[in-house]
């Protein structure tokens, strides 16, 4: 007889890293196939560094990736350990990308060429965007694209992709089918983005398709200690405190306009929308926005933005000067002006200048005199970050002020209980959190998943097999 079942391979209890796998018959899911993020654990850490030719077999031996049968291609798959290869494998495979963060997709280019991976079209674009600007992941392979709310099929497996808001473009949720029930698996989301009215129409789309379970994720759940009971009390309302997505550019737009010298920002530039706040906060500030190389083609290719500089780093200078540019920097330097700090010295007051953490020396050339560093969820996200305290340092040493104005892409606790209890599923399984056992469903059943175990669909529940 013919069963569903799930396969928890990543994620359960960490922030990303999620992978699972639901199987009917000889057809197979896989969804998503990212990296754990843990920047004060990260094995490479700049000094040790990866070996390609053997890059699939050290992920498995450090346990960053999962021995999943029928995956990996048999050339890199070490022979010590007894797992099928993609070759070996007699079933029908396809991985689904919920969105382009790297704990979500960040290991997909280990995936064999052979089988099929899935991100929404929206998505692709962005991929494409960044591969281009040297930000691809590492393996080289061809993905598929998808739309949302038009059905595809891997098998007797009916995959509907669901769209989304969190902080990065193409982001969406699966509605997945099979003859023996269907599960809704969220990806990340928010409220306090730009478009909550999303997660309002996503979560009519899956009740009318129906389900029996919801994987759901639960990143900002907390301790006890951290977190009164009382405040996981489900409400879609914006608490007063809580700096949404729209928010941001003129939160910036008054810091800047009250600041007597230059701006700086530091972003996350696969946020869309948050390149968008920048630009609009630069126009209402009166100051020239000045990107990145890699921003820069974001903003044009994704956003069709025209208004804007290049800075001209140490780097860019140096390719110029050496006639070593790559194609795509060259066709935006022929579209758009680049600006060297010798410009925006002249009038530092002008300017409102990207500084990514890895560029952050190019601060000692600049006038900052009087000016800010607004930091807005990029690189390094926070304290737990190693590189949280040199950024400290490096910002000290020039007496920079920095101001955090940025928000979340993952939804309040509140919030995450509010979509729960709208779906109300009869089996709630949350991961994606430190703490997935806080977030309960409304009338059904919290399932807590274990890893090494296979779980069984059927109309109206998951259990252990």
């Amino acid at each position: 007889m013919s069963k569903t079942t799930l396969t928890f391979y990543g994620g359960l209890r960490t922030i990303g890293g999620t992978i699972i796998a639901l199987q009917y018959e000889d057809s197979r899911v896989i969804f998503d196939f990212g990296l754990t993020y843990n920047p004060a654990a990260n094995i490479f850490d700049g000094q040790v560094q990866p070996r390609k030719s053997a890059i699939i077999r050290d992920y498995l031996k450090l346990g960053l990736i999962p021995a999943v049968d029928g995956i990996y291609n048999h050339e890199l798959l070490p022979d010590q350990l007894s797992i099928r290869s993609a070759q070996e494998y007699n079933g029908n495979t396809a991985v689904l990308i919920s969105h382009l963060h790297l704990d979500h997709m960040g290991a997909m280019g280990f995936i064999d060429s052979s089988i099929p991976v899935y991100m929404t079209r929206d998505s692709l674009r962005l991929y494409t965007t960044l591969e281009k600007v040297g930000e691809g992941i590492v393996g080289e392979r061809t993905y598929q694209s998808c739309d949302y709310n038009q059905s595809f099929t891997v098998g007797a497996i009916k995959i509907t992709p669901l769209q989304l808001d969190h902080d990065v473009l193409g982001a969406c949720a699966f509605h997945i089918e099979t003859p023996d029930g269907a599960i809704v698996y969220t990806g990340d989301l928010r409220m306090h983005g730009a478009h909550p009215e999303r997660v309002e129409t996503f979560i009519k789309s899956a009740k009318a398709l129906g389900f029996d379970a919801v994987i759901m994720e639960g990143t900002t759940l907390r301790s006890e200690e951290e977190l009164a009971e009382e405040l996981l009390v489900a409400s879609k309302e914006l608490p007063e405190d809580l700096l949404t997505e729209s928010m941001i550019a003129d939160g910036m737009t008054e810091i800047l306009r009250s600041t007597q010298g230059i701006g700086f920002f530091n972003i996350y530039q696969r946020n869309i929308d948050r390149i968008h706040g920048i630009l609009k906060a630069g126009r209402e500030s009166g100051r020239k926005v000045v990107f990145e190389a890699a921003t820069a083609e974001i903003a044009f290719k994704i956003l069709e933005e025209q208004d804007f500089f290049i800075y001209e780093s140490e780097a860019l200078r140096e390719s110029i000067v050496n006639g070593t540019v790559p194609e795509w920097q060259q066709e935006l330097i022929q579209e758009f002006h680049t600006v060297s700090y010798h410009d925006i010295n002249l009038e530092p007051s002008k300017f409102f200048v990207q500084n990514s953490y890895d560029q952050s020396l190019e601060l000692f050339d600049l006038h900052v005199t009087d000016g800010v560093y607004l930091h807005s969820n990029g690189v390094p996200l926070g304290a737990f970050d190693p590189a949280y305290e040199n950024l400290e340092r490096i910002l000290a040493t020039i007496n920079l002020e920095r101001v955090e104005v940025g928000t979340s892409g993952h939804a309040i606790p509140q919030h995450l209980r509010y979509i729960v209890d709208e779906l109300d599923p009869a089996v709630l399984i949350p991961l994606h959190s430190f703490y997935p056992e806080r977030l309960k469903a409304r009338n059904g059943v919290q399932l807590l998943p274990e890893y090494d175990k296979v779980y069984v669909l059927s109309k109206g529940s998951v259990k252990e097999q």
